[in-house]
Formats: structure tokens, sequence, C-alpha cells
């Protein structure tokens, strides 16, 4: 999604966007040493309910400056490297805590099959994901809307029930 959106909206070509693309994977390096020391810290489900918060922040903020851009450029260009900025953020903390609570409640028999299978519907949805965005970069409401809805739906049921519907406390 971000591609396009950067050569509809602010002409970026191939240097804009690998210096962009560069710069995004320094934040997520440190994102992921910063998850690293933090999850010694506190229980998993408080990282990923933090990850979580930071996605919904990153998609209502896009929502609300990103589907109908207003102002000058430079203002266009700074909601768009905050919510960009806002994404990667919260990136680590979903990543890292996803896995540990999904290898948690898998049976220990079955973990390599379970964390396959996963995988490979993450892999599914890593291709089928700016399929489905990248045809809707003219309608930003649909994508952004429905993004917003299933992470606020995720985020409720983490919340509330924990990685596949099982019960955990907040408490490490």
């Amino acid at each position: 999604m971000v591609t396009p959106l950067t050569q509809k909206y602010f002409d970026f070509r191939e240097l804009e966007n690998s210096v962009m693309y560069c710069l995004c994977g320094v934040e997520v390096i440190a994102g992921f040493f910063f998850v690293r020391w933090l999850s010694r810290r506190v229980a998993d489900r408080v990282v990923l309910a933090a990850g979580l918060v930071i996605c919904n922040i990153s998609c209502a903020w896009c929502l609300i400056f990103l589907a109908k851009p207003r102002g000058s450029f430079a203002w266009q260009l700074a909601e768009f490297a905050i919510g960009v900025f806002l994404q990667l953020l919260g990136l680590p903390f979903v990543a890292v805590s996803q896995v540990s609570l999904f290898s948690k409640v898998t049976a220990e028999k079955t973990q390599g099959f379970s964390q396959g299978v996963r995988r490979s519907v993450g892999g599914l949805a890593t291709i089928l994901g700016p399929l489905w965005a990248g045809g809707l970069t003219d309608n930003l409401y649909v994508m952004l809307g429905m993004m917003l809805a299933l992470l606020v739906l995720l985020t409720e049921r983490e919340v509330t029930e924990g990685p596949l519907g099982v019960s955990l406390s907040l408490a490490p």
C-alpha cells in the first residue's frame, strides 16, 4: 500500500521509495531491540496489547488524515510519515509477542505443525493484503476502515480473551 500511495500522492520514484524503506528498516530494527528489552520486563500480553494499541492509533491516524488529503505538500507528507512511523512502531510489538503467545497456547507435541500453519497463513496474508490494498488506493476509506475494524476486533478479543480464546492474565 505504501509504494502506490507515495507514487500517487507524492510523485516518489525508486530513489525516494528506497530511502523511505531504508529509514523504515532502521526504525523496525530499533523497535525489535526495544521489544527485546521490554519483553524481559513485562508479560507478552502487555507487549501485544501495546502493539495493537499503537497499530489502532496508526490506522485511525491514516483514516483521518490520508483518506482525504488536505493542505500543502509538506503537510501531507508529514501526515503520511507519521502514519507510517506509527504503523512500523507497532509492528515489532505484535510480531514478537504473537509468536511467543502462540507457542504458549499450542501443545508441545504439535508445536512445529502449528507454527507452520501460522506462518503459512501469515505468508498468504502477505500476498493477498497488498493485492487487496493496491486495488483500493482510490478508495482509502474502504481500505483503511476495514483495516481499522479488523484491528479493533482483534484488539478487543486479545485484551478480553487472549490468543486463541485462552484466558491469560496481564501479569508476568
